[in-house]
């Protein structure tokens, strides 16, 4: 049987379109929703009662053969990682998790796959059979390199696997990055200091800062002191200057579109060619690229691109010798993708104001698209997560109430032309996380459109 957070089973129905949604839309192959450590931060205990985030057992071998069709070759593999409504839980706890690596690598000979994992079952042995599925990438959620930090953050009683786990990959060959959910107020400043440490040492190609998060649910002690995520971000710069690889704090914070390199990796083309964190990426093969997003698409879709770099206020030219479609070896935040923006720009109603309504996170990235894109008839609300509460902002976890919430104040105004809403806060059924849906906000009275 498969549980919603709360009352009730969810359809068999139901599972099919989140997994088919999961794989056609997100590259993504779901495997199971059952983990086994108990990690203190994780949403699925500090979401709402009802919330439509949904557990589930491991899947049958054949509805997985099934839903590998609908994977794009052409893209990374990603498995262990969130999507849709769906919980997902550490891989390795599949009964047949090596069967289906191989059933994937048979179908896909070329297609790279991603495998996020906590570490407590990776051993020689099966971290052997990762490296023989090449090529294969492990992403560590590491979250302390101590025994104690693991035991507090993670349940994890046997940490011993886990923590030994980055030599034993690097010793494979098998390409690793870094997770770690910033909890500083609970395992302390130094034992982060210390996991950010050790993940570089281990040869981490990119390491991912989590910056911690709360709900209206959340047991007081998971709610951080006043401070703790400005604190975090100074740690993460404090830290670049140190590391080899490069350090990515999520969410970024972000208030341009301005192309900088946050870090290159060892190894890489970019490494060869010089290329440096701080780095502003004027233009790749003469074209000038519209944010972060378009500069690494641009240098990853071509064979040696050329780059035009401002470092330090002075012009530097260089060559990424590297194969159409190999990723260029530089890591940028995420900001907008320009494909976004074009969609946005054929949204807007000629001749009358398009109202967006965007999360607080994106509200500045869409401020800076605006000005930069020349959307002059396009106004920016940013919706709170009402539901959600606590420190949530982003826009997968709006809810029908959040809009309607911003909407109901419109119906007072003048109604703008059109108003577009993030189509990540709706499955493809239009359902949002509270069990509410988009055709809730059709009674407002106002044109609507998701903007994907």
């Amino acid at each position: 049987m498969i549980y919603l957070n709360g009352p009730g089973p969810l359809q068999v129905e139901g599972l099919h379109g989140l997994l088919l949604e999961a794989a056609r839309d997100h590259n993504v192959l779901p495997l199971t929703g059952r983990c086994n450590l108990s990690c203190c931060f994780c949403s699925h205990g500090q979401n709402p009662p009802g919330t439509r985030a949904f557990d589930f057992p491991p899947l049958e071998l054949e509805l997985l053969r099934e839903l590998a069709p609908y994977l794009d070759p052409g893209q990374k593999i990603i498995i262990g990682e969130s999507a849709t409504r769906l919980r997902e839980g550490e891989p390795l706890t599949h009964p047949h998790f090596f069967t289906i690596l191989e059933l994937l690598r048979r179908r896909f000979p070329a297609t790279p796959i991603q495998v996020t994992t906590n570490a407590a079952l990776l051993n020689r042995e099966n971290i052997g059979r990762l490296a023989s599925l090449a090529p294969l990438e492990v992403v560590l959620s590491l979250n302390s390199a101590t025994a104690r930090g693991r035991r507090l953050l993670m349940g994890d009683r046997r940490p011993r696997p886990a923590l030994g786990a980055a030599e034993l990959l690097a010793r494979a060959g098998v390409p690793l990055h870094g997770s770690v959910v910033a909890l500083p107020h609970l395992a302390g400043w130094d034992d982060l200091r210390q996991t950010l440490r050790f993940l570089d040492e281990a040869g981490a190609r990119t390491i991912r800062l989590l910056l911690p998060g709360y709900t209206r649910c959340s047991r007081p002690a998971l709610v951080p002191p006043p401070g703790t995520r400005e604190l975090c971000y100074r740690l993460a710069e404090e830290l670049k200057g140190v590391l080899r690889a490069p350090l990515l704090a999520e969410p970024p914070l972000i208030e341009n579109l301005d192309p900088v390199v946050e870090g290159v990796m060892e190894g890489t083309s970019a490494r060869r060619a010089g290329v440096c964190a701080g780095d502003l990426i004027l233009a790749v093969d003469g074209r000038q690229p519209g944010s972060r997003v378009d500069a690494f698409e641009l240098s990853r879709r071509k064979a040696n691109p050329r780059l035009s770099l401002q470092r330090d206020g002075r012009r530097v030219e260089t060559v990424l010798a590297k194969q159409k479609g190999e990723p260029p070896g530089f890591a940028v935040s995420y900001d907008l993708d320009p494909a976004q923006v074009e969609r946005v720009r054929s949204a807007l109603r000629p001749g009358g104001e398009t109202l967006m309504l965007v999360s607080r996170a994106a509200l500045a990235r869409w401020q800076a698209a605006a000005s930069r894109f020349g959307l002059s008839s396009l106004r920016l609300q940013p919706v709170e997560n009402l539901y959600f509460g606590g420190s949530i902002n982003c826009a997968g976890l709006l809810t029908a109430g959040d809009f309607k919430a911003v909407l109901a104040q419109k119906q007072a105004a003048p109604a703008p032309a059109r108003v577009l809403l993030p189509a990540v806060a709706f499955d493809r059924d239009g359902g949002d996380m509270a069990g509410g849906s988009f055709r809730e906000l059709a009674e407002i009275g106002i044109p609507l459109l998701l903007v994907r």
